[in-house]
């Protein structure tokens, strides 16, 4: 079993940021949303990677169910919140969608949350891809896997005009493939080898969506986790911000709603980010105090 790579308090400064892109991309809603494709795959990256060093800690194994099930309960929990919460503002029919919408059941009731679903199943790929990728060569043949299985899956996501989250699952799965196959690289001393992968499925994504700007985020993720990854940063404060992000994505709808009344429809896109993000953080550092509270941030 390949020695674990040592984690660095970088990672959580990366983890932070991203967070806030996501909240970006949800203030401006863009069509072609490069900021949020960006920022999903950098946490996506994080994300698988930091599932390979505790595994590697672990001598191998991957505790897979036991690591879903303590999903599940924040996964109830919030969308039980956010249906609370559309039943409050919604009064259109979209308020009960979620009853006869079945792709829902992917999600809960607000579209973000489709993320914790997906990593729950998505964990179950840890321990057999630390099984296979043991060596150089086979970290050539996995990654080679990967780059031609996500030309499919890229042009499903550009094209297909499935219902969501399908979207969202058929780009994450090959970049949090990706992170998984960087954490491997790493202690084989080939943390190139990704970043080529990553050109690859670029490349297909440029020419599937015409040029898109989305197409760039997957090589770009994966480079701006190298430069963090090289960051020296050490502080006390860093593992607070790192400890902080998933807390942010998971409210941060809420406190758009916050932001957009006190402000008006027609405040500054960047303002309502900084608000939003500000005010989802605040309460992050607030809730992760309680110890109930803090299981499900």
């Amino acid at each position: 079993m390949n020695t674990p790579v040592q984690h660095r308090q970088s990672m959580d400064l990366a983890r932070f940021i991203a967070a806030f892109g996501v909240v970006v991309a949800h203030a401006y809603a863009l069509e072609n949303d490069w900021v949020g494709h960006l920022s999903l795959g950098l946490f996506l990256i994080l994300t698988a990677f930091l599932a390979v060093q505790s595994m590697q800690r672990a001598g191998g194994t991957y505790p897979f169910v036991a690591r879903a099930k303590r999903l599940v309960v924040p996964w109830l929990i919030w969308s039980l919140f956010y249906r609370l919460v559309m039943l409050k503002v919604v009064d259109g029919p979209e308020k009960y969608a979620i009853l006869s919408d079945p792709w829902s059941l992917l999600t809960g009731s607000a579209i973000h949350l489709w993320f914790l679903p997906f990593v729950m199943l998505a964990m179950v790929m840890v321990e057999p891809a630390g099984r296979f990728v043991t060596s150089v060569p086979r970290l050539a043949v996995a990654l080679t896997g990967l780059a031609l299985v996500s030309a499919p899956m890229l042009w499903l996501h550009q094209f297909a005009g499935w219902p969501q989250p399908m979207p969202q699952w058929l780009i994450a799965f090959p970049v949090y493939a990706l992170g998984l196959g960087l954490g491997l690289a790493h202690p084989l001393g080939k943390p190139l080898w990704p970043v080529l992968a990553a050109a690859v499925m670029t490349l297909w994504a440029y020419f599937i969506s015409g040029g898109a700007l989305w197409s760039a985020t997957i090589l770009t993720s994966i480079l701006l986790f190298e430069a963090f990854w090289r960051l020296p940063l050490r502080g006390k404060w860093l593992p607070m911000l790192g400890q902080s992000a998933f807390g942010i994505y998971l409210i941060h709808p809420f406190f758009m709603l916050v932001t957009y009344k006190l402000f008006g429809a027609d405040v500054m896109r960047m303002q309502a980010a900084v608000v939003t993000f500000l005010l989802s953080w605040a309460a992050v550092l607030l809730f992760r105090r309680v110890p109930v509270v803090v299981r499900f941030m």
